[in-house]
C-alpha cells in the first residue's frame, strides 16, 4: 500500500508519503515544499511518489533536516537524476559519503539509504521570497538541523519533535542535546512547526514545552536514584518498568526502546560535569 497525500498549509505544502509491501505503512513522513525549495526527500521506497511531485512543480533546491533513511532516502537520486543541489550540516555529509548500511526493519519500512553529494549549509538559504536560517539541533541524530522563516514565523523541524511524549528512543539518541535544542527552539520566534510527522500549525510552543517537560522529569528521577545510591542496571529496571512498546521492540529487532532514554539520562548525569547548568529547567 501506498500514502501520497498533499497537504495545504497555504504558502507551505506538505506531502506525506509512506509504503508497505503488504498492508498500511507502519510509518509515514512528510516532505514540504516552499518557493523552489524541497525540505526533506522521504524515504527511498516512495521514490515514484517523490518523482511525481518533483516533476510536477518547481525544485532547484533541496535541505535536509538530517541523514536518516526517512528523510534523505532520495537525496541522492535527486541531486543526480535533476542536477539539484542537496543541502546539510557537515555531520549529514559525513553520514551520506558512503551507502548506509540499515537493520532489517529499516529496509522493509524505507527501503535502502544510498550515498549523496550533500552541498555545507550555508549561514542562511534563500529563495525568491524567504529566507531559512540553518540551526543545529542535535539530540535525535548528531547532524540534526532545524530550518526558521523569521518573518514568516515558520519553524520546519525535522524530527526534533515527533510528539508531546515520547514513548522510545533509538540507541543512539541523546537526551541532553535533546532538551537543549528543544530550549533553543521553544527561544525562536515562530507560530507554525513543520515536524516530518506530526505538523502542529498555530502555537506550536505548548506541545514543544510538554515534550521538554517529559524529557526534564526523566532526568530528574534519575538523578533522584542515582543520589540515593542505585546502581544503573536498578534505576533502568525502576524506570522503564510497564513502560515499554514491546511491539515496537521486537519489529526493530530492539533498537528502539523506553530504556535507551533511561540509559540516556544516566549517561549525561555520570558524564557530563554541571548538567544541571545546561538544563535550564530545575531538577
Amino acid at each position: 500500500m501506498r500514502i501520497e497525500e498533499k497537504l495545504d498549509f497555504g504558502k507551505v505544502v506538505g506531502m506525506r508519503v509512506g509504503y508497505a509491501p503488504i498492508g498500511k505503512p507502519l510509518i509515514s513522513v512528510i516532505f514540504y515544499y516552499i518557493d523552489g525549495l524541497l525540505i526533506d526527500t522521504g524515504a527511498y521506497n516512495t521514490r515514484p511518489s517523490v518523482k511525481r511531485f518533483v516533476e510536477s512543480n518547481v525544485v532547484n533546491q533541496i535541505a535536509l533536516t538530517h541523514y536518516h533513511e526517512d528523510h534523505a532516502g532520495n537525496a541522492g537520486y535527486l541531486e543526480k537524476t535533476y542536477a539539484i543541489p542537496v543541502y546539510g550540516h557537515e555531520a549529514t555529509i559525513s553520514a551520506l559519503k558512503n551507502k548506509v548500511s540499515l537493520k532489517p526493519y529499516e529496509h522493509y519500512m524505507f527501503g535502502r539509504l544510498e550515498k549523496a553529494n550533500i552541498t555545507p549549509l550555508p549561514d542562511v538559504i534563500e529563495t525568491q521570497k524567504y529566507q531559512l536560517y540553518p540551526i543545529h539541533t542535535p539530540g535525535h541524530s548528531i547532524d540534526h538541523v532545524i530550518y526558521h522563516e523569521k518573518n514568516e514565523g515558520w519553524v520546519f523541524s525535522g524530527d526534533l519533535f515527533l510528539g508531546s511524549r515520547i514513548k522510545f528512543f533509538r540507541k543512539d539518541e541523546d537526551i541532553l542535546q535533546t532538551i537543549i535544542s528543544l530550549q533553543k527552539t521553544i527561544a525562536l520566534d515562530f507560530d507554525h512547526l513543520f515536524c516530518g510527522h506530526n505538523p502542529k500549525i498555530g502555537a506550536p510552543k505548548p506541545f514543544l514545552k510538554a515534550k521538554l517537560e517529559q524529557l526534564v522529569l526523566l532526568m530528574s528521577e534519575v538523578k533522584k536514584l542515582i543520589n540515593e545510591g542505585h546502581p544503573d542496571k536498578e534505576i533502568l529496571r525502576q524506570l522503564s518498568k510497564g513502560k515499554e512498546i514491546l511491539l515496537a521492540r521486537c519489529i526493530t529487532l530492539g533498537d528502539v526502546s523506553y530504556k535507551y532514554m533511561v540509559a540516556s539520562a544516566l549517561h549525561a548525569l555520570r558524564q557530563t560535569p554541571s548538567v544541571e547548568s545546561l538544563i535550564k529547567e530545575s531538577f
